[in-house]
């Protein structure tokens, strides 16, 4: 009963339900990335993917920091933010311009894909920590 009660094991528990969330979301974002392979096709995809991105990121970085997964959090910056950064900086008069975020799309989805693995792991261990 008294590890019922625990506030630390209440923690846990709450921590696993975010990172479970999480990784339920990211399994079933999978759309996005045949979204991504159309985009190629035409501009409007890649405004929906943009829009889903700038959507589900908020919610990821936010599990990642309450998880204190600040080398998850930087790596994000450095891989996605980063590049759209530089793009907009440097490429802003380019025809086209819809275009060049594919590079930085294309370098969130890699990081979506390379959290999606991590996550479920995550979700594991916490899972046997709390057994």
């Amino acid at each position: 009963m008294d590890e019922i009660i625990n506030p630390d094991n209440y923690r846990e528990i709450l921590s696993l339900n975010e990172l479970s969330r999480l990784n339920k979301i990211l399994k079933y974002k999978l759309s996005d990335g045949i979204l991504f392979l159309l985009s190629i096709l035409n501009s409007v995809f890649i405004f929906l993917l943009v829009i889903a991105a700038i959507i589900f990121a908020p919610y990821m970085l936010f599990v990642l920091f309450k998880e204190k997964r600040f080398g998850w959090i930087t790596f994000f910056l450095l891989l996605v933010i980063l590049p759209m950064i530089l793009l907009l900086l440097f490429f802003r008069h380019v025809d086209n311009f819809i275009f060049l975020f594919l590079i930085p799309l294309a370098f969130y989805y890699f990081y979506y894909f390379l959290l999606k693995m991590t996550v479920a792991e995550w979700v594991e261990e916490k899972s046997w920590k709390l057994q």
